[in-house]
């Protein structure tokens, strides 16, 4: 029997798969969809403290010479007067606010100050980091690096790492989580007392574990949909905007903001009234499996909030790539970049064997076909 999830006013059927499954269906069969998600789910669940409760992010500045030989700062001329404190009270003021709302208060980072490093003419971004862990607090569980230079291009604005994943929340200096980032954003000529902090919060979604969504084979950043893309999307659209997206529902699975008692995973063909995926209960997240390494997840995406850059609210799909039970990819498969143009009640679209169909109030169909694409 296909698997079956009931939750408060949720309206859920799942049906027999006898909609267009032949012999020629490559999906794994029916006792082995659930495999793949309870793998990623087992993967993702010892590391969810990094983002339940409060991370100590400690705030590091670093200086980078004049005549830097280092690639990534190009022979670029800024120099940023950057101190850690008031990075710290800036990062404490939006930044914090952002993970708080998009987490439901699951996540708040708690942002201090740390110190500041003097970088070799020829050290990057990678001795910044590693200067900033060594020298760091035994109560920081997050180091965030900042150097008062700008990347140059191709260089990217910015990195992170989850590090290493312990039972329980430990000092940085074990697990070696960080976030660095370029100090283009800071530079008050362009931006005042008003810098964006969307790269911030881009790179501190990696400290959590999360990986990038929308990114082409060149490292082009192109989906609107997520922090973990392109997190300048709302400033495309807004230029007062200062915050990244909202987050993909599959991260919040991850994060353990969604219960797996939210989530539908499919065996066969399924219908499922998705509530908003950003939203605080009900049914958020539909999973479609496609192979061993693979699944699709559909979710609804309001277009209000941190998404408010969205021309309308929609239903998204996403294929997500798994390897040793971890998410390594996920990619936005509606239409182009920015994947903006969202199914809307009435559309129906093929995905990797499946028909996604949209209903009106968030119901979802989805059925088997004969042969995936």
């Amino acid at each position: 029997m296909p698997h079956i999830v009931a939750r408060g006013a949720v309206v859920l059927a799942m049906l027999v798969a006898a909609t267009g499954c032949s012999g020629s269906d490559s999906r794994p069969a029916p006792s082995a969809a659930r495999v793949l998600f309870d793998e990623v789910l087992a993967k993702s669940s010892p590391g969810q403290w990094r983002s339940t409760g409060t991370d100590v992010v400690e705030v590091w500045v670093c200086h980078v010479p004049t005549g830097s030989t280092a690639k990534e700062y190009g022979g670029l001329p800024l120099r940023l007067a950057l101190a850690p404190s008031p990075l710290a009270g800036l990062f404490q003021q939006q930044v914090s606010r952002y993970f708080d709302r998009v987490s439901h208060g699951a996540y708040t980072p708690s942002f201090v100050a740390g110190g500041e490093v003097s970088l070799a003419l020829s050290d990057g971004s990678k001795e910044c980091v590693e200067s900033a862990l060594a020298q760091a607090s035994a109560t920081a569980h997050v180091v965030l690096a900042v150097a008062d230079a700008e990347q140059a291009p191709p260089a990217p604005g910015g990195v992170g790492s989850g590090g290493t994943v312990t039972p329980v929340r430990t000092a940085v200096a074990s697990t070696r989580r960080y976030a660095y980032v370029g100090g283009a954003d800071f530079d008050r000529a362009t931006w005042g007392d008003n810098p964006p902090m969307d790269l911030v919060e881009h790179e501190l979604g990696h400290t959590l574990g999360w990986v990038h969504s929308g990114v082409s084979s060149a490292g082009d950043y192109l989906s609107a949909l997520d922090v973990m893309s392109n997190s300048a999307a709302p400033r495309d659209v807004n230029p007062d905007r200062r915050d990244a997206p909202d987050v993909l529902a599959l991260h919040r699975v991850l994060a353990g903001w969604i219960p797996a008692a939210d989530v539908v995973v499919a065996d066969g063909a399924v219908t499922a009234t998705l509530a908003p995926g950003n939203g605080v209960d009900g049914m958020r997240l539909l999973v479609l499996p496609v192979d061993a390494a693979h699944f699709l997840t559909v979710e609804f995406v309001p277009n209000d909030g941190y998404n408010d850059h969205l021309p309308r609210a929609g239903v998204a799909v996403h294929r997500v790539s798994v390897a040793d039970g971890a998410v390594v990819d996920i990619e936005p498969l509606m239409g182009d970049a920015p994947f903006t143009a969202l199914l809307q009640p009435g559309d129906a679209q093929v995905f990797d064997g499946w028909t996604v169909q949209v209903g009106p109030g968030g119901q979802v169909t989805a059925t088997a076909t004969a042969t995936p694409t």
